[in-house]
C-alpha cells in the first residue's frame, strides 16, 4: 500500500451502535456512541454520518500500545481519556491478568476483564453519561476490550442480547481490514500473527458476559451499582442512549 493509500484509507472497524432495538421496544439513538479500531494520522475523515472529531474519546490501549506520540485525534479536536482496560505497562494481555484467565481462550479473558477492570467499567460509564458527546470507545483492534466496554453499555441500556452479539460480531467481519492496518505496529511489527485467538471473535465469550451481568439480581444496573457506579450516571446514561 502506498503512501497515497493511506492517506485515504479509513478505519476499518468504525460504527455507530444506534438503531438498536430494547427489550421495551425502544431504539438505539445515532450519535451517541461509536465504537473502533485504533487510528492513524494519516487516516481520512469516516463518512458523512459521523461527528468527526467526536468529542470524547475513551483509549482502552496500554502503554506499549499507545506509543509516544499524541493521539491522532487529539490533534484535531477530542479530548481523550486514556483507560487502559488491562494495565499500564504491557501491550502483552498474560501479564496484566490472573494466571488463569486465558485457559479457556476469549471466553476465560472476558469473564476476568469484568473483574480486573472494574473501576475503569465504571469511570467508562461516567464519560458515556455526562461528556460531551458522541462518545467513542476504542481499543488496538476493537474486538476484545471495546467488545466488552459495548456490551456492558448496550445491556445496561436494555438492548436485546442477540442484538448485542450481533454487534460484536460484525469486527469479526472487519478483521482482515484491522489487521492490515496493524501491520507495522509494535503489536504486530512483521505484521504476523502468533496467536489465532487474536483474529477470532466468539458468540461464547460475549454471551458469558451477558450471563454474568443479567444473573444480579437487578440485572445489569444492579451489576454497576454493586460496583460504584451512581444510579444518576445509569439514569443519565439510558436517557441519552434512547431519548
Amino acid at each position: 500500500m502506498g503512501t497515497e493509500d493511506l492517506a485515504t484509507e479509513r478505519l476499518a472497524n468504525l460504527r455507530d451502535v444506534g438503531g438498536m432495538t430494547t427489550t421495551d421496544g425502544r431504539v438505539t439513538n445515532t450519535g451517541v456512541l461509536y465504537r473502533s479500531e485504533m487510528h492513524r494520522v494519516e487516516d481520512a475523515r469516516p463518512a458523512a454520518e459521523f461527528t468527526w472529531p467526536p468529542p470524547t474519546v475513551v483509549d482502552l490501549r496500554s502503554a506499549v500500545e499507545r506509543g509516544s506520540s499524541p493521539h491522532p485525534l487529539s490533534l484535531i479536536g477530542s479530548e481523550i481519556h486514556v483507560m487502559p482496560l488491562l494495565g499500564e505497562e504491557t501491550g502483552r494481555v498474560s501479564d496484566s491478568l490472573p494466571p488463569d484467565a486465558l485457559a479457556g481462550g476469549l471466553r476465560t479473558l472476558y469473564a476476568a476483564m469484568l473483574d480486573i477492570a472494574t473501576p475503569r467499567l465504571v469511570e467508562i460509564l461516567d464519560l458515556a453519561a455526562e461528556a460531551p458527546g458522541p462518545l467513542l470507545v476504542h481499543c488496538a483492534a476493537g474486538k476484545d476490550r471495546t467488545g466488552v466496554v459495548v456490551a456492558l453499555l448496550l445491556r445496561l441500556a436494555g438492548v436485546v442480547p442477540e442484538q448485542v452479539v450481533a454487534d460484536y460480531l460484525v469486527t469479526g467481519e472487519n478483521m482482515p481490514g484491522v489487521l492490515r492496518r496493524l501491520r507495522g505496529h509494535a503489536i504486530l511489527p512483521d505484521g504476523r500473527v502468533v496467536d489465532k485467538e487474536v483474529t477470532k471473535v466468539s458468540v461464547a465469550a460475549v454471551e458469558q458476559v451477558l450471563t454474568i451481568i443479567d444473573g444480579h439480581p437487578q440485572g445489569p444496573e444492579g451489576w454497576f451499582l454493586d460496583r460504584g457506579a451512581r444510579p444518576e450516571a445509569v439514569e443519565l446514561w439510558r436517557k441519552r442512549i434512547l431519548g
